[in-house]
């Protein structure tokens, strides 16, 4: 043979047993026990042999052992046949442990491919442990979001053993402080749990669950629930596991709640039967993935390992280099032994299943450093009414937010139709009460009927779907309040928490309480609260308050004074020489003076005085002058005292003195109030930390009689029973608007307190709640609420029309008849006084005529009245005719008088024109 010949054949040799050297299977190892899926084994078996891969081939191993000690002592066995491992599959269940096996792998430098869940801090220790299985803080953190998005206000978490706490830290410590805190119950797989479910529901009125449990169980703990709790529609469950999807609910048709989970896989059953299995079309469990995973990722992981290689010119994976197997798994005596046998290109393996990446049955394959799973989806899914899960979003483990893809309604709206509402309400006017007809018939009616009726008739209309409703009134006729010492709540809101009825409406008002236990709809009124007083008892106009601005006393000072001064002057006149003048000026030397000052004048001119008008006679006396000036500016001030003080007084009668605002009914003692008894409005009182509303709350707790009264009817006739109104009572606007409307006698004083709602209450977690709040917005849309609310409250009963502004209008400033009629009346009392006095003064003339001239008094009154009463005639006779002609003998009387009469008034001319000098 030629060198050439010889040097061909070494290099063909060399060649083919590099090529052999890189065509070496790696074994890959598969652990399974009586615990693991079927359908994992199967998977990983028909991979193994259907696969055309040359870069690996796969090791069953089976170990019928309990413990993870025993376990390893199985291994050991069957690594023993200089076949190890260079990878192991582990789908046995280790329940967040690195158990013997783990730890065994680790040592031998072995990638321990577990399918399990681990916890987060052990796998920084555990370098070549490779959790295929989600890291368990970041599904948590996906159910946290889970949570938050569906807006539970309080839950519970159901788990059956203490590391549930693991795996569902994120929520644990992500929800919020300030809300209702999480109740944990523990659940017993293999016992009795209605007692811990009779809690959880009836006890603390739990709608919301969290429930970490194996799905093998779930069907048990639902039973339990439906035996204790009939009206599942209002619960809402979370399903933990990640295989929650594959549970089938047709067998519990019954089962009417709200069930959510996510999962790691989907049902893509063309995946499964390319594989070998799943030919009866049963969903396939996430452990059975994770093993077609992990055992996909190892092999793209020794493949990326051989051309990495390849490009470095040295098969530094496959080949002579390597140790002809991997070492056995088996216990040795010290570390130093475990070291000198570790699988020398385990790290190589290592660092390529951390550089490598998939896409596997389970989305996304990518490992951090640690070993962790990252940058991987969740599947978000809701149960259907068909009682089988449907994918709706997912969750994204980068963003950490649910993007939703498809709409599922919730179950309960759904699937039941014909269900008969029972609405629970209280016997109270306008909201549902007995009313009766013409005919003597009667029917329980009112605006919450007309509500109810006119939503499900929208409801209808937009949804197709006729609702039947029937309408009780509660035991107690109470609201609803929590009862002392229990978490029970009587009432309205204790009925709809045990599920006796699902709508409550009446005058019930949405507060922070309620809507702790039960949810409310929007809004159908607003109102607020108000104070219902009694109008005040009307008094008679009072005809001489033109007296009252001068006291009786005063008024009593003044008449004495006014006779007192008048005497005084009387006497000034009479003393003082210059008020005796000549009765005949032309006569310069009289034999007598005259004074006109007598008692009749003095009074007469005081008169003149005080009232502002003045008198046609003075006196001249220096005394009797001084007296009347100091008379005059006395007068002057009464007078004008008297003006101020009418001005004022009109005023403050204008002026109301009644309450007007809470601040005034604070500040007084003479008006008690009160409210219902553990009310919205008591309650408004009790909590607020305004002073004002302090102190009102304060004298309403103190008071005795006590102020509380069970409902608004017996507020109101407390107020009307009131003396003088000196009893206010506080209650919501709508109450009050409502009695006005039928009691003229009551009425509403001052501002609203504050601003509170009416809404139609209903369970937690009620499926058709978003149906009445879009129907209570088309009603208001519509203006029908504001029709509804006059019907009852104006128009139907027997409302009446209280015209409060004619009571209350204006008067401009002006002073009323009521208040002057007085001043009418001495006028008129003063004029009658006037004509009573001329008539007899007249009737005494006609006397003395008639006696002085001889005539008959009836002669002698005609005669003066005609001659009287003719305003045509500015003169008439002295005396009347007489009846009989006179006598001849004596002269004439008639004559004489007519002289006399001349004589009269010639004087009376001299004494006007020398009025200055007579007086």
């Amino acid at each position: 043979m030629t060198s050439l010949q010889l040097l061909i054949l070494l290099f063909l040799y060399q060649a083919s047993q590099t090529n052999a050297a890189r065509t070496i299977s790696l074994p890959v190892g598969g652990l399974f026990n009586r615990y693991t899926q079927q359908s994992s084994r199967e998977a990983f078996e028909n991979i193994v042999k259907m696969g055309d891969s040359n870069v690996y081939y796969g090791r069953t191993m089976y170990s019928n052992a309990e413990d993870s000690y025993s376990t390893a002592l199985d291994l050991c066995e069957i690594t023993s046949d200089n076949k190890g491992v260079v990878a192991l599959i582990d789908a046995r269940p280790t329940y967040g442990l690195c158990d013997t096996v783990c730890l065994l792998c680790n040592r031998y430098n072995i990638p321990h491919l577990s399918l399990g869940w681990e916890p987060p801090d052990t796998l920084a220790e555990e370098l070549f442990t490779f959790s295929y299985y989600p890291p368990p803080d970041l599904i948590s953190k996906a159910y946290a979001r889970l949570i938050k998005d569906l807006e539970w206000d309080k839950f519970s978490i159901l788990y059956e053993d203490e590391t549930s706490f693991i795996r569902l830290h994120e929520i644990i410590n992500t929800w919020p402080q300030d809300r209702k805190p999480i109740v944990f119950r523990k659940l017993d797989p293999n016992g009795d749990n209605k007692e811990t479910f009779k809690y959880i529901l009836k006890a603390v009125h739990i709608s919301y669950h969290v429930l970490d449990c194996d799905i093998n169980n779930v069907y048990k703990y639902m039973r339990e629930i439906m035996q204790v709790e009939n009206s599942t529609e209002y619960l809402s469950f979370v399903l933990t596991d990640l295989n929650s999807f594959t549970i089938n609910f047709k067998d519990i048709p019954n089962l009417l709640a709200n069930i959510s989970t996510m999962h790691l896989t989907t049902s893509g059953d063309d995946k499964w039967t390319d594989i070998g299995i799943n030919k009866d079309k049963e969903p396939i469990r996430l452990e059975t993935a994770l093993v077609v995973d992990a055992l996909n990722h190892v092999e793209k992981a020794i493949r990326a390992m051989q051309q990495e290689g390849d490009e470095e010119g040295q098969s530094i994976s496959i080949g002579p280099h390597l140790p002809p197997e991997p070492p056995s798994m088996c216990y040795k005596d010290s570390k130093a032994d475990y070291e000198n046998l570790a699988w020398t290109s385990g790290n190589i393996l290592r660092e390529a299943l951390l550089n490598t990446t998939a896409i596997g049955l389970t989305g996304n394959l990518q490992f951090d450093e640690e070993g962790r799973r990252m940058n991987f989806t969740l599947h978000y899914s809701k149960l259907s009414n068909d009682g089988e899960f449907v994918n709706i979003g997912h969750w994204d483990s980068t963003t950490d937010l649910i993007k939703k893809e498809n709409y599922v309604e919730d179950r309960p709206k759904s699937m039941v139709y014909n269900t008969k509402i029972r609405v629970a309400t209280r016997d109270e006017k306008p909201y549902y009460g007995l009313y009766e007809y013409p005919n003597k018939t009667s029917e329980y009616r009112g605006y919450a009927v007309d509500l109810i009726d006119e939503i499900f008739t929208e409801i209808k209309k937009k949804e197709n779907v006729e609702l039947e409703y029937e309408f009780y009134i509660v035991d107690g006729n109470k609201h609803g309040n929590l009862i002392a010492g229990t978490n029970k709540w009587d009432g309205l809101i204790g009925d709809l928490i045990e599920h006796k009825a699902e709508l409550a409406i009446c005058d019930l008002t949405i507060t922070s309480e309620r809507n702790a236990v039960v949810d409310f709809s929007i809004p159908f009124m607003s109102l607020g609260i108000s104070m219902l007083f009694k109008e005040a008892d009307p008094v008679d106009p009072d005809m001489f308050s033109f007296i009252k601005p001068l006291s009786l006393d005063v008024w009593l000072y003044l008449a004495t004074t006014y006779i007192i001064v008048s005497f005084v002057l009387l006497i000034c006149a009479r003393m003082s020489q210059d008020d005796w003048v000549n009765p005949h000026p032309c006569n310069q030397n009289p034999e007598n003076l005259q004074n006109i000052w007598s008692l009749y004048n003095c009074m007469w001119l005081t008169m003149g005085a005080i009232m502002t008008q003045g008198c046609d006679i003075l006196p001249r006396g220096k005394g009797s002058r001084w007296t009347a000036g100091v008379w005059w500016f006395f007068a002057l001030i009464i007078t004008a005292s008297y003006t101020a003080n009418m001005s004022t007084f009109i005023s403050n009668e204008r002026r109301s003195n009644e309450i007007t605002n809470v601040k005034q009914l604070s500040e007084q003692t003479k008006v008690s109030y009160g409210a219902v008894y553990n009310a919205s409005t008591y309650n408004f009182f009790k909590n607020s930390n305004d002073s004002v509303y302090q102190k009102i709350w304060t004298v309403m707790k103190s008071a005795k009689p006590k102020v509380f009264t069970n409902n608004n009817e017996e507020g109101k006739e407390r107020v009307l029973r009131s003396k003088n109104g000196n009893f206010a009572f506080f209650m919501e606007s709508s109450a009050i608007e409502y009695f006005r409307q039928r009691d003229c006698r009551l009425k509403m004083v001052g501002n609203k307190l504050d601003s509170k709602e009416y809404g139609i209450a209903m369970p937690k977690n009620y499926p058709r709640k978003a149906w009445i709040d879009n129907a209570i917005l088309s009603l208001q849309e519509m203006g029908k609420l504001t029709a509804l609310q006059k019907k009852w409250w104006e128009e139907e009963g027997d409302s009446k029309h209280c015209d409060k502004n004619a009571k209350n209008e204006d008067d401009g400033g002006s002073l009323q008849m009521k208040n002057t009629s007085g001043i009418f009346l001495v006028l008129g009392v003063g004029g009658i006084l006037g004509l009573i006095v001329a008539v007899i003064e007249f009737l005494f003339h006609a006397r003395q005529i008639s006696v002085k001239e001889k005539v008959t008094f009836h002669e002698a009154v005609a005669s003066e009245w005609r001659a009287s009463l003719n305003p045509r005639q500015l003169h008439k006779p002295a005396a009347p005719p007489r009846s009989a002609p006179p006598s001849t003998g004596s002269p004439s009387p008639r004559r004489e008088r007519s002289q006399s009469r001349a004589v009269s008034v010639l004087r009376a001319a001299s004494s006007f024109i020398n009025f200055d000098e007579i007086y």
